[in-house]
């Protein structure tokens, strides 16, 4: 990779191992026995575990990001995407604090700041990365941008109301609710296009498994803000395990990043 930072095809070979995939399968289903085996109700080892994933994504981010850093534009996105992970292990990592050490409802609070950073920087990430291979977007990919976080955002506030009736703080909660399922809901429309750009780029397999990656984490975390409408979300719940999926395909993905030129 030259001052310019573009990628020739000749340089490129980076075999998905679908052995790894399939023992990162095997870790998630692990991680999920162990959740019905521990006491939710203390600090434990899944929870090292997780925040564990969410530091690895971010040390792996910024690993990468030095490798390509005279590139003209990988070297700040995957920068970007480092700072994504920071902001999320800091929002969890309060939130820990909160329900664990304090025992306080941790929502809301300042810390939520992180999570909404977590969302800003993988979209920069996405969009610098997926600009980089298509300039210009098609109106298919501008509809999606568009229309999913409407959809989501729209249900999310019917199912809501309909669920917590109408009260006092509802449109606080309404509000500060919304902001979480448009940061999710667009991070996840950026992953879809990128996805849709990524499949026809010559580094499509590394691409592509980033993408997997960031898709099964705003996909857990759209189904993460519909359960919390209900009150039903717990340690031991599977969307945990596709959190730590998510983060084990990105450090892959991010690892092969690192070892592709």
């Amino acid at each position: 990779m030259g001052e310019t930072g573009k990628i020739s095809k000749g340089q490129i070979s980076s075999p998905i191992d679908y052995k790894f995939l399939g023992i990162i399968f095997a870790l998630t289903v692990g991680y999920q026995i162990a959740l019905f085996q521990i006491d939710i109700t203390v600090f434990n080892f899944t929870d090292v575990l997780y925040l564990a994933g969410i530091l690895g994504c971010a040390i792996s981010a910024f690993i990468v990001s030095n490798r390509y850093r005279d590139s003209e534009v990988f070297g700040r996105a995957y920068f970007f995407l480092g700072l994504g992970f920071i902001s999320w292990f800091i929002g969890d990592s309060a939130y820990y604090y909160y329900d664990f050490v304090l025992q306080v409802d941790p929502w809301p609070s300042v810390f939520d700041v992180g999570f909404v950073g977590s969302y800003v920087f993988a979209s920069i990430h996405l969009v610098m990365n997926t600009r980089y291979f298509k300039r210009k977007w098609s109106i298919p990919m501008k509809i999606v941008l568009v229309v999913l976080p409407i959809v989501v955002v729209t249900s999310y506030s019917l199912t809501a109301y309909e669920e917590w009736g109408d009260y006092e703080e509802l449109p606080f909660d309404l509000f500060y609710g919304d902001i979480f399922a448009a940061g999710i809901s667009i991070t996840l429309a950026f992953a879809i296009l990128g996805a849709s750009v990524f499949r026809q780029s010559a580094l499509k397999e590394v691409w592509l498994l980033l993408v997997i990656g960031i898709f099964l984490w705003t996909i857990a975390d759209v189904w993460y803000v519909y359960i919390e409408i209900f009150g039903t979300f717990d340690q031991t719940h599977p969307l945990n395990s596709v959190w730590m999926a998510s983060f084990m395909i990105i450090i892959y993905s991010l690892y092969k990043h690192r070892r592709v030129i």
